[in-house]
């Protein structure tokens, strides 16, 4: 994690060293042309994209050859001597004209008065070249340097650097004209891109490009090839005309391509934000995607309506249009970085105005903090001083010592502590909530005792997003009881049958209420709770509890990063307090039981639990698995974890040792697995790092055990995986055998153990079989073991049957080579055929 916050900032620290010596270059150009028009020079003549046509307004003119006595070869000469030339210069051209002849006009520069003479065009580059540009930097760089893990916030950024370039009239080429040209063509032509991701993005994603996430690259990518390829050929025109002008054709249509993707992309903007606003549900989410779509539409509308003109007249933009109307437009346009900044900031749709208004204060708290730990340092040197001078008596000095040795080591505890509390009370708990949460998600799964599990939860999530109010209720009998409170008050009761519970358990995720909305009753108890967001403990179907929260000290809105990470933490609370229950229950029914047959029946009961209760009905899949255990109770493990999307995660384990520990390591481990699976952590190299450290956490030193976990798309048929010193499964294609062995290895063993991951593409026909030691190492009377080979070629045998006729058939072939020799090991096989 540090790692890349390390890199994060390291490209923002780059980023912000090129746009603000950009931004600051060209507002000291600016500033020059605006106090010195007389001696700034004006390009009242210019060439046409991709030619060497000299064009004057609408006028076009003779085609040039040579610019102060040198050939004509790009139009960087051209933009060098307007560089170089002052007011009342004169640049020599050598033009052809149509009929061939050749001509040597002198072309004075005249000054720049014309531009600035009027009050129009003085707030015309102040707005464009200095006012926008500011708003816009520093509104990107300002929300990623608060929230530097949001990937809204670099899309932000990105977008407000193209707008800045985009709205730009003038064009400072203090960082090397190659460098300038490429730069500001990059992030003109690409703002049209950052809108359309911004808009599927901000301020929760789109919930069709999270089912069908392709779907947006369809336009984005051809639209970011024409824009490279405009900017090659731009950058070849600029240095070589004549390699140039034979793409001009080619030039031109990609400009009228770009101009109409770039329009279908803004229009797809606004077409993400009015489907956000029809299906979202909480009225202030709703209140911000309105401003923002009516401050864009307003912002933008004029913007394309020009281009759109421009294009039916086939002129450039702007041209033969009245100054007026030019200068509304843009000062129109300029109030796009306007409404981000009011929706972002003043709006707190990215939790800035909490953690700004928090940092204040936070400095306070640690400055007063610093000086009562100097005054307490200040304090000890002087008894330490007062000791050592003479006249004291000896047991004097002995007791001044020991109460400044005393006044350090309850400096140093004390100040630490207090240093603690004030990160988690202001800014930085603020700062990293998201770690927190995402921490909480995790470790919520693993407790097996529901009262700490409640009191765990509740208060760091009171401590994290300060709230004061948080009420866990269960289910019991007809009615959800509460449990535990941060305030401390155990009496509010909701109906299992009630209009509240009903529509949790529909949604099945985190919900901002309105008591107002609901029965008398649920009403009642809303309001004495403080409620103001409701989170559904949802597992194996049925509604085990419900997860209250009043509203934040801050007064800050629930953002989407808030719900998800609620929504997270609900689920693995729900599989904790289902598997508190469980064993509960089975501890119940145990006290009946003999006393001797105790502790394996409710074990082995336990791990029957574990298993698959069901295999996983997916098309195009044929799952089955069979574990049989040497004694009463096994170490191996499997499992089916249906992660939605038609994605099947696939588990199989062994651990070490067996009876009672081996499967109290194996309970940890599934619920190890499935805390991180749920929890969606993308790179399964991770996911498996996680797992170890949760295991190596719970177990002894001696315990530890081989995993393997894949993850298999049934759309794209790929396969990612992470082998944990476990047999490699393998992958029967035919006669072929394809083993999967990238990992690392084995979890609970080496708390620092990295793992890596691996991907392959699965086949019609392919038939996965995972498989433990058990299996291959199987005995008979003589000591001579089954070996996988044999193994292989039992399920090869078979291959042309069901996932459980292979199974069947495999046990039974082992069975057949052990004969009446006892089964000294676990054995496991589970198959995954695919149609």
């Amino acid at each position: 994690m540090r790692d890349r916050s390390a890199i994060r900032y390291s490209i923002l620290a780059i980023l912000f060293l090129v746009v603000g010596a950009n931004l600051a270059g060209n507002l000291w150009w600016v500033t020059q042309k605006l106090l010195s028009p007389a001696t700034s020079p004006k390009e009242a003549v210019t060439i046409m994209m991709g030619t060497r046509t000299l064009v004057s307004g609408e006028l076009r003119l003779d085609e040039v050859q040579a610019i102060n006595g040198r050939k004509f070869q790009g139009y960087g000469e051209w933009a060098e001597a307007w560089r170089v030339a002052k007011p009342g210069d004169k640049i020599r051209l050598t033009l052809r004209e149509p009929s061939g002849k050749v001509i040597e006009p002198s072309l004075l520069v005249p000054d720049a008065s014309g531009d600035y003479a009027t009050p129009s065009g003085i707030a015309l580059t102040v707005a464009s070249d200095i006012v926008v540009p500011i708003v816009a930097i520093l509104l990107g760089f300002g929300v990623v340097l608060i929230r530097p893990r949001d990937r809204n916030a670099w899309i932000l950024l990105c977008l407000m650097i193209s707008f800045a370039e985009v709205s730009r009239n003038s064009q400072w080429f203090g960082l090397g004209y190659t460098a300038t040209v490429v730069w500001g063509t990059f992030w003109s032509m690409t703002w049209p891109v950052w809108m359309l991701l911004f808009g599927i993005g901000f301020p929760h994603r789109l919930p069709l490009d999270g089912r069908r996430p392709w779907l947006k690259f369809l336009l984005v990518g051809p639209l970011v090839g024409i824009i490279l390829g405009l900017i090659g050929i731009v950058a070849v025109w600029h240095f070589n005309i004549d390699a140039a002008l034979p793409w001009h054709g080619v030039l031109v249509s990609l400009f009228r391509m770009q101009l109409i993707l770039g329009m279908t992309a803004i229009g797809g903007f606004f077409a993400c934000l009015g489907i956000k606003g029809a299906i979202e549900k909480s009225p202030d989410a709703r209140r911000r995607l309105r401003i923002l779509q009516t401050g864009t539409g307003i912002a933008l509308t004029p913007m394309l309506g020009s281009l759109l003109y421009g294009m039916v007249q086939g002129r450039e933009l702007f041209v033969g249009v009245p100054w007026p109307i030019v200068v509304t437009v843009l000062l129109m346009l300029g109030t796009f970085p306007l409404t981000l900044a009011y929706v972002i900031v003043v709006g707190r749709a990215m939790d800035l105005s909490f953690v700004i208004r928090q940092s204040v204060r936070y400095g306070l708290a640690r400055g007063l903090l610093w000086v009562v730990r100097a005054a307490l340092a200040v304090a000890g040197i002087g008894l330490f001083i007062t000791a050592s001078r003479g006249g004291l008596r000896l047991v004097d000095q002995v007791r001044i010592f020991a109460v400044g040795i005393s006044l350090l080591v309850f400096r140093q505890r004390w100040t630490d502590k207090a240093s603690q509390w004030v990160d988690r009370r202001f800014f930085r708990e603020a700062y990293d909530a998201e770690t927190v949460l995402g921490e909480l998600a995790s470790e919520a799964g693993h407790y097996m005792e529901i009262a700490p599990l409640l009191e765990t939860v509740s208060r760091r999530l009171s401590d994290t997003l300060h709230v004061e109010d948080v009420v866990v209720l269960l289910s019991e009998g007809n009615q959800f009881v509460s449990r535990f409170s941060v305030q401390g008050a155990h009496d509010f009761v909701i109906p299992t049958e009630g209009r509240l519970a009903a529509r949790l358990l529909e949604e099945r995720r985190p919900l901002e209420v309105c008591p107002a909305d609901m029965p008398p009753t649920e009403q009642e108890t809303l309001v004495a709770m403080k409620t103001q967001l409701l989170a559904p403990l949802v597992a194996k179907g049925r509604l085990n509890g419900i997860l209250s929260l009043g509203p934040k000290r801050s007064e800050a809105p629930w953002t989407p990063t808030d719900l998800r990470l609620l929504g997270t933490i609900a689920s693995q609370m729900a599989l904790a307090v289902e598997n508190g229950r469980l064993l509960l229950s089975l501890a119940s029914e145990a006290a009946e039981r003999e006393k001797a047959n105790r502790e394996i029946e409710i074990a082995k009961e336990v791990q029957e639990r574990l298993f698959p209760q069901k295999f996983p009905q997916l098309p195009g899949l044929d799952c089955a698995g069979f574990c049989r255990p040497a004694r009463g109770i096994g170490g191996d493990y499997y499992d089916f974890l249906d992660l939605g999307n038609d994605r099947l995660g696939i588990a199989i384990g062994d651990v070490s040792g067996k009876g009672i520990p081996a499967a109290l390591l194996m309970a940890s481990l599934q619920a190890s697995l499935r805390g991180q699976a749920m929890a969606q952590v993308a790179d399964l190299g991770i996911l498996m790092n996680n797992v170890n450290k949760l295991v190596y956490d719970a177990s002894s030193s001696s315990r530890y055990a081989t995993f393997f976990y894949g993850e298999y798309d049934i759309n794209t048929r790929y396969m990612r995986f992470v082998n944990a010193g476990h047999n490699p499964p393998i992958i029967l294609r035919g006669n072929e055998v394809v083993r999967l062995e990238a990992g690392g290895p084995v979890v609970g063993l080496l708390a620092g153990a990295r793992y890596v991951s691996d991907e392959c593409t699965l086949q019609a026909g392919d038939i996965f079989i995972g498989f433990t030691d058990g299996i291959s190492e199987a005995m008979n009377e003589r000591d001579e073991e089954w070996e996988e080979e044999r193994f292989i070629a039992a399920a090869l045998a078979v291959r042309n049957k069901t996932a459980r006729e292979i199974i069947d058939a495999t046990f039974v072939a082992a069975d057949a080579f052990t004969g009446q020799a006892k089964q000294y090991d676990d054995m496991t096989l589970l198959v995954v055929r695919l149609g």
